[in-house]
């Protein structure tokens, strides 16, 4: 198991059908339980395109939007557009309440201090 949190964290989520299972093993290795039945279903949301899912890493970051752009590059306008989806398809007003419901969907990890 030695060096396999690494492989698994480099993984790109937006590249897998698996993201979902993905992070449930980060999670575990990290210490956290899964709990299904508990977590509300991806199939309550509309299902976010490879684009927003890029995007959508990248907001729990203190990285700006034109920040995203360049780590991407797209234009601003572009992670605009993608995070207005973003929020519309997780029904979040904002950005902590767009990652929180990720992570919620188990689209996100919840990351090393949850």
């Amino acid at each position: 198991m030695t060096g396999s949190p690494e492989l698994l964290v480099s993984i790109p989520r937006h590249e897998t059908a698996h993201a979902a299972l993905l992070t449930d093993i980060l999670d575990v290795m990290r210490g956290s339980t899964v709990s299904p039945g508990n977590e509300s279903s991806l199939a309550e949301v509309e299902q976010l395109s490879p684009s927003e899912l890029r995007v959508l890493r990248y907001l729990p970051t203190n990285l700006s939007r034109p920040e995203i752009a360049s780590e991407l590059s797209v234009s601003v306008n572009t992670v605009n557009t993608h995070i207005r989806n973003i929020y519309t398809k997780l029904q979040a007003q904002d950005r902590s309440s767009a990652v929180q419901r990720a992570r919620q969907l188990r689209l996100l990890s919840r990351g090393l201090n949850s």
